[in-house]
């Protein structure tokens, strides 16, 4: 374990709670090796979750994926990031990236699709991404979360279907 990796490992131990000594313990870390995908995703994360700093996000977790393009909590982070800017390009191509990098979380990946697809209202769609998440789970936690979401999703799908049924009647004037 190199130093890089002990600052990560300090700063992931202080991120949410002590920001900062997180802050602290990645700028220490970058400054030994400003290519750990670790430390970069965790900026990243920092930048979008409670600075809102969008583009330095994506700068970090482009750099993060250029250097180790097999970290799985980049994908994760940066699909979801895609998600909240309503780039469902760059959500869509990380999302069948992830779906091929060794030892990812496919029921991660799932959820976040469905998330896209929610935020697209692609109902439907967002059903199917739910139900491979369920598939892909391996966890009684995780499988009632999914389940849960997959009863929301049915329900907006279903409301979905009357609003449109109530906007397609024609309304007769008598007169």
């Amino acid at each position: 374990m190199n130093a890089a990796d002990k600052y990560y490992l300090k700063a992931k131990e202080n991120y949410p709670y002590c920001l900062e000594e997180a802050l602290e313990a990645l700028d220490y870390g970058l400054s030994h090796d400003d290519t750990h995908a670790g430390l970069l995703t965790l900026q990243g994360k920092i930048y979008y979750r409670d600075l809102s700093h969008f583009d330095a996000a994506r700068e970090n977790f482009e750099l993060a994926l250029f250097h180790e393009p097999g970290y799985v909590h980049t994908y994760y982070e940066y699909a979801r990031l895609a998600i909240i800017l309503d780039d469902f390009a760059r959500a869509e191509k990380l999302i069948g990236k992830a779906l091929t990098v060794p030892g990812i979380d496919k029921s991660r990946i799932y959820y976040n699709e469905a998330l896209m697809f929610e935020k697209q209202v692609a109902y439907a769609s967002a059903i199917n991404s739910i139900k491979k998440a369920i598939q892909h789970c391996q966890d009684k936690t995780c499988n009632e979360f999914f389940a849960g979401e997959l009863e929301r999703l049915l329900a907006k799908n279903t409301q979905s279907k009357e609003d449109s049924n109530k906007s397609n009647v024609v309304v007769k004037y008598a007169g």
